[in-house]
């Protein structure tokens, strides 16, 4: 009966560790999910505040930066 208990508990310990390691990456996956929604939300963003900081200027103006040494 020992081989048998020991199989059992053998087991019984892999899937807990199969569980734990479904558990962990799926809390991987939420945090790199939010880590790109932050990311297309910055974005957004600077889009949103270069259009409205182009939207003032005269047409033309403000689009190329002509240097000269």
């Amino acid at each position: 009966m020992s081989g048998i208990s020991s199989a059992t508990s053998g087991l019984e310990q892999a899937q807990l560790a199969h569980q734990v390691a479904v558990k962990v990456a799926g809390k991987a996956m939420d945090a790199a999910r939010a880590q790109g929604d932050a990311a297309i939300s910055l974005l957004e963003a600077a889009a949103e505040v270069q259009e409205q900081a182009l939207s003032g200027l005269e047409p033309g103006k403000g689009q190329v930066l002509d240097v000269t040494a």
